[in-house]
């Protein structure tokens, strides 16, 4: 079997993925693993190009909002909505009439920071939940909205607790970071993220800044004639925030993988630089409601693209408070109680602070969920717990 760089050289040599940045690091020093890959005449890959994470910005958006658990302004478990009241005003879609109206009722549960933070607070993505996709299509909103609440003004799919469903929620809860702290989101990241940690180049704003913006690559796409990547020079569909009037928590930021390792790395040897040794440790353990956790579950039997990455059908998962977590023994490599997520363009981050290994996988390419991407990540997994001694 061909090793992750010998299945990434091919891969890039044939033009089948634009360039590849892979870094990795365990707990105790042994490995720092680092390996850029490029095609000749192309794009050149490097520890320092800038790559869209989309959701990966997530991660830090979970770490900025308990950041101010630990402050005391506020708690995981209190209704938010009289902070958000574009919000609180959302109803819960149950279905459509005879003549296409929506209908709706009043939520009867809170929503919380922890659902927000774990998807299960009701809010949605509209490719994510077929209901709240024909709402779209029949309320046929702006497509140029460059607000949140322009952009996800749009009802609960269920009530707070009782699902799960992939969301915007976390382009809330950097609502809620500035409505609590005055500032804005990207302000408050390089204060209390970025500057802590040494990561000097990372934005939601990357025009604004000359030098990250000039390391910027160029998305990637998959032809569906050829099979090649090829930069045709447009922006990935998700890159709308970078153009906004806000900071879009859930997908907007932009980074370099040597940047986001730091995040990882932070939360990996427990350092205390983002966040205390217990509120860290919360974001390793279950948090979902038995409902919820139940519909997660049934989302992964389910044989929905919507994880990049491969994630076999254990029924072993949860979610933490940054990302889904590996809820029990059985994986091949992974231990117990592992987090995960990835962003649109195929990238892709794990922690495991049982086996002592975290790893970020940069790439940009398109459709989300690439088949040769996923190959690559897997390999890419895999070889780092085989390098550190872990399998």
């Amino acid at each position: 079997m061909s090793t992750f760089e010998e299945q990434a050289t091919k891969a890039v040599e044939n033009s089948e993925i634009p360039g590849i940045v892979a870094i990795a690091k365990d707990k105790d020093g042994n490995l720092n693993y680092s390996k850029t890959f490029s095609r000749n005449g192309g794009t050149v890959y490097k520890e320092d190009s800038v790559l869209a994470i989309a959701s990966m910005t997530k991660l830090m958006t979970s770490i900025a909002a308990v950041q101010l658990v630990e402050r005391g302004l506020i708690t995981l478990d209190e209704d938010v909505t009289p902070l958000l009241p574009s919000l609180a005003k959302l109803e819960i879609l149950t279905g459509f009439a005879d003549d296409g109206t929506a209908i709706t009722h009043k939520r009867t549960k809170p929503i919380t920071l922890r659902t927000l933070l774990t998807h299960s607070s009701g809010v949605a993505y509209g490719w994510a939940d077929p209901l709240l996709l024909k709402y779209i299509e029949w309320k046929k909103p702006d497509t140029n909205a460059d607000t949140i609440d322009e952009a996800f003004d749009q009802p609960l799919v269920f009530e707070p607790g009782e699902g799960f469903t992939y969301s915007s929620s976390l382009d809330r809860t950097g609502q809620l970071i500035e409505k609590l702290t005055g500032l804005g989101l990207e302000e408050y990241m390089k204060k209390n993220i970025w500057d802590p940690l040494g990561m000097t180049s990372t934005t939601f704003s990357p025009r604004e800044h000359p030098d990250i913006q000039a390391r910027k690559v160029p998305m990637g796409f998959r032809d569906d004639k050829t099979g090649a990547a090829v930069e045709t020079g447009e922006p990935g569909w998700f890159e709308k925030g970078a153009t906004c009037t806000q900071a879009f928590g859930g997908h907007g930021a932009y980074s370099t993988m040597a940047d986001y390792i730091k995040v990882l790395h932070s939360l990996l040897v427990d350092d205390e630089k983002l966040l205390k040794k217990e509120t860290a440790a919360l974001f390793f353990q279950p948090q979902l409601t038995p409902a919820s956790k139940a519909a997660l579950l049934k989302l992964s039997r389910s044989g929905t693209d919507w994880t990049i990455g491969t994630f076999p059908e254990t029924d072993e998962y949860d979610w933490g408070l940054g990302g889904i977590l590996i809820d029990g023994d059985k994986h091949e490599f992974r231990r117990r109680n592992t987090l995960i997520w990835s962003g649109a363009a195929n990238t892709y981050w794990f922690i495991d602070r049982d086996a002592g290994v975290c790893g970020v996988f940069g790439i940009q390419i398109l459709p989300t969920f690439d088949a040769k991407a996923k190959d690559l990540i897997t390999a890419f997994e895999e070889d780092v717990y085989r390098r550190a001694g872990k399998l």
